[in-house]
């Protein structure tokens, strides 16, 4: 586990929990299609990696954070899902 959390910065945590929350709003908004949800928040982690951390390295933490806010929303979806189907 400890090499898994090696690779995002402790502060690109609260990003990733930040970008988290903005794509749940995306997602309200019946405008936006579903499919440009992980851009939007690729473009604001990035945001948030140059803020935060700077360089490249901020890009790169910044795709990270974006990586494990979609990760984080597509697993909890699917674990909902499968519940409900055995129900």
């Amino acid at each position: 586990m400890e090499q898994l959390t090696s690779f995002l910065a402790e502060n690109m945590y609260i990003a990733a929990a930040a970008l988290y929350v903005l794509g749940v709003f995306l997602k309200a908004v019946p405008k936006i299609p579903n499919w440009v949800i992980p851009f939007v928040l690729t473009a604001a982690g990035v945001v948030f990696g140059m803020l935060l951390t700077g360089g490249a390295d901020g890009v790169l933490q910044g795709v990270l954070a974006a990586g494990l806010a979609v990760l984080v929303n597509q697993g909890y979806k699917q674990v909902r899902e499968q519940i409900v189907k055995t129900e």
